[in-house]
């Protein structure tokens, strides 16, 4: 899966910028790419509910749902309009 790389790649280069300026430990990095991958899984999830032609709202709760306790913002992390 095409996208499901890229994703991951992108969320571990960002995860690497920002482990850099604050000086985390090899530890809190895994842990913080480990986020950026559940963050990632969520948002493909999302993705894949539209393009199977699902109604919004229904894919919406599902990523509100799966992202419970995961973040904060009413999309899972997502800053962008709708």
């Amino acid at each position: 899966m095409k996208i499901r790389n890229v994703l991951t790649l992108l969320c571990l280069v960002a995860g690497a910028a920002q482990a850099g300026q604050k000086n985390m430990t090899a530890e809190e990095i895994k842990a913080h790419a480990h986020q950026h991958r559940e963050f990632a899984e969520i948002h493909l999830q999302a993705a894949q509910c539209l393009e199977a032609g699902k109604p919004y709202k229904e894919c919406d709760e599902a990523l509100k749902k799966a992202c419970k306790g995961k973040a904060s913002g009413p999309h899972c992390g997502m800053r962008h309009k709708h």
